[in-house]
């Protein structure tokens, strides 16, 4: 929130014009008003990138990558369940068989399958809601939360995310660790990540657990510890790929 200040005399029927702009005031002894108005951040967030007048097939075919994608979670960023994964595959299979059905030109096969379709794009809707919110929380890793979801990024024009990164933890002593998430050619794939720190300047480095997600955390670190982090991956599709560049961090 930004404060603004005005000093000086202000009337009461422009205090609660002010008010009906959306500018909260406290009218103060009529002398010194504080203003507080809102700084609205761009917050990059995600589409579907299809909608009902898609094609049937190529509907079919986004909308069982999104529920594959959920479902895998090869990023790690869906620990937190969709809670309409259930009715997401439920509905894809209805949809399925729908477009099946239609091909046999049958009363009614038309209709019926415009509605599973239509029930279907209101619980992807419900998807997307879910990931926007989870890329809100985490505008850090937000492109990966969206595309890991096989979903488009909107409002990141310019947007690059550092390959590495490390942030301070949710309590005392801990350190958030994070990668890029492994792709081939665009796709998402099953990958090990390394982890290590140092506490003497890089002359040594004690390694934490591999994970197959693409951030980690460091527990019960001494607050105020100069530490240099690093990062490796390794997969099938791309082999094992060198230590990062080290980044120095002090641990709150």
């Amino acid at each position: 929130m930004k404060k603004i200040i005005y000093k000086g005399t202000i009337t009461r029927s422009e205090n609660k014009a002010l008010n009906r702009n959306g500018v909260l005031s406290d009218y103060a002894d009529n002398r010194i008003i504080i203003l507080l108005a809102s700084i609205i951040l761009k917050t990059i967030k995600g589409k579907l990138g299809f909608n009902l007048q898609t094609r049937d097939a190529d509907f079919l075919t986004k909308a069982t990558a999104i529920n594959s994608a959920l479902m895998k979670d090869i990023g790690g960023y869906f620990s937190t369940p969709f809670v309409g994964m259930l009715l997401l595959q439920a509905q894809l299979k209805d949809y399925a068989q729908a477009i099946t059905n239609a091909k046999n030109k049958g009363l009614g096969v038309g209709g019926a399958k415009m509605a599973a379709k239509t029930l279907l794009y209101g619980t992807l809707q419900n998807a997307l809601g879910y990931i926007n919110d989870l890329a809100r929380l985490d505008q850090t890793n937000c492109v990966e939360i969206i595309e890991g979801a096989q979903m488009v990024v909107i409002g990141g024009k310019g947007h690059k995310k550092q390959d590495f990164s490390v942030t301070q933890g949710a309590a005392s002593g801990e350190a958030a660790l994070s990668s890029i998430a492994v792709k081939v050619d665009g796709k998402y794939v099953k990958a090990t990540y390394y982890w290590q720190y140092s506490l003497d300047g890089g002359v040594t480095w004690i390694d934490l657990p591999d994970t197959q997600k693409s951030k980690t955390t460091l527990i019960a670190m001494k607050p105020g510890m100069p530490a240099k982090f690093r990062k490796r991956t390794n997969s099938t599709k791309t082999g094992l790929s060198k230590w990062c560049t080290a980044i120095d961090f002090t641990v709150q």
